[in-house]
């Protein structure tokens, strides 16, 4: 008689109110457990849930249905700090729209938000680990990450490790998928990629769908006591119609703007518009009206603004006057 097991696990993060993917890759992982399914499934989410897109009580109650175990992402300490205190100045500045947004939409949802977020996730019988971003803080990767090897990973389809030692950890936060490896401890990282905010190229078969990404992962446990661990990275194409349709109608893309602009386009084109504007703008130490001028000419000369009212007038919505 065979004694072998395989537990099996769903990484997913970084939703950011899109519940349209979200959707998408909750029946993803259902045909994942029906094909390669184990002895035993635990759905992980790594934080940066609500804040961001046109859903964050819609992502709520998907995730507080299913129970499962949720960190606490940079983007949930920028709701909890708001609820404190919202009275903040940066609060109110022109890039800070979607957390009282998002705030008002949660409304005491957000309280059940604060109970279950956690700092870290671990399987005790696995050595698996889980953060948002990195041992020290939420709102960074390792040191030893980079761009460049995540990169150069994003057409990797799985990894496989044979009786491995090493803890193994997963995290979000850089919306890439990778595997990185720490120098120092031997540890082994996974890049989960992002459900709402993906950065990889569009699968050229379904070029007008942007593609959500998460990670499977499996623990085979052998009769000759070897343990095998399989992670999968997982592209998973959505609706980016149905995306812009909840902008709309929940009146995010006008409420939020500028900045819902540019998120909007990494949900919908799968760009990276928001990092490298910053990266571009941080050392000039400008106000924050300012900032948001330059952001929206940053948005014009990468013609954002045209390409999303373009998708409005095609599906019968008004355009939006951006500022």
């Amino acid at each position: 008689m065979s004694n072998s097991k395989t537990l099996t696990f769903a990484m997913i993060g970084d939703i950011h109110g899109n519940l349209t993917a979200l959707d998408a890759v909750l029946a993803d992982i259902e045909v994942m457990k029906e094909t390669r399914g184990g002895e035993s499934f635990e759905l992980v989410c790594l934080g940066d849930s609500f804040d961001g897109g046109p859903d964050p009580k819609g992502v709520f109650s998907r995730l507080n249905a299913l129970q499962c175990a949720h960190l606490r992402g940079n983007h949930e300490d920028y709701l909890f700090e708001f609820a404190r205190n919202p009275e903040q100045e940066k609060f109110s500045r022109p890039l800070w729209k979607f957390i009282p947004w998002t705030a008002e939409k949660l409304a005491d949802d957000l309280q059940r938000i604060h109970k279950i977020s956690t700092e870290r996730w671990r399987n005790e019988t696995s050595n698996l680990f889980a953060v948002h971003g990195s041992w020290a803080a939420n709102n960074r990767v390792p040191e030893f990450f980079s761009q460049q090897s995540a990169l150069s990973a994003a057409h990797q389809e799985e990894y496989f490790f044979t009786n491995f030692t090493n803890r193994v950890v997963f995290n979000g936060h850089s919306h890439y998928l990778g595997q990185h490896r720490d120098p120092q401890s031997g540890d082994v990282w996974f890049n989960c990629g992002s459900v709402g905010y993906p950065f990889v190229e569009k699968d050229p078969l379904a070029p007008d769908a942007p593609l959500a990404t998460w990670v499977w992962v499996e623990i085979s446990e052998q009769d000759d006591m070897r343990r095998h661990l399989r992670v999968i990275n997982r592209r998973v194409p959505y609706s980016a119609d149905e995306l812009l349709r909840r902008y709309c109608e929940s009146d995010a893309l006008v409420a939020c703007a500028p900045f819902s602009f540019a998120i909007a386009s990494q949900s919908l084109f799968n760009e990276d518009v928001v990092y490298p504007f910053f990266q571009k703008s941080k050392e000039r130490n400008l106000t924050p009206s300012e900032l948001a001028q330059l952001l929206v000419r940053e948005l014009l000369e990468q013609n954002v603004f045209e390409r999303i009212n373009r998708m409005l007038r095609r599906l019968g919505f008004a355009e939006v006057r951006p500022y």
